[in-house]
């Protein structure tokens, strides 16, 4: 799917997890690597019912610019500051973008690198 400029229309981040080790402990942080125009779409009831995926409370669609890199480990923050994970990466090379689906989830708040 080719995405038309003017789509793009909310501004997202994507940070990647970097891990380090202090005294033999794994800690992981989030960094900022992109801020990327986005295409968003919030996942209906309906879809998700459709398409047998378990209920969440605020799920989306993402679809942007193809970054390299991008895994399901990183991270995303929307315009309304919240952060999501994500679950889902397609990437359309003909089109040269990236489809993430993107689950809010509350307990990452706190992992993200400021």
């Amino acid at each position: 799917m080719i995405i038309g400029a003017g789509r793009l229309d909310k501004q997202i981040k994507l940070y990647e997890p970097t891990t380090e080790v202090t005294g033999g402990v794994h800690t992981t942080e989030y960094k900022l690597k992109y801020t990327v125009w986005a295409n968003l779409k919030q996942v209906t009831l309906r879809e998700i019912i459709k398409s047998n995926v378990e209920l969440q409370s605020e799920t989306y669609t993402a679809y942007i610019r193809y970054k390299a890199g991008i895994t399901n480990r990183w991270r995303v923050e929307l315009p309304n500051g919240k952060y999501y994970r994500i679950n889902t990466i397609n990437v359309d090379s003909v089109a040269g973008s990236i489809i993430l689906g993107i689950e809010l989830d509350n307990s990452i708040t706190q992992e993200i690198a400021t």
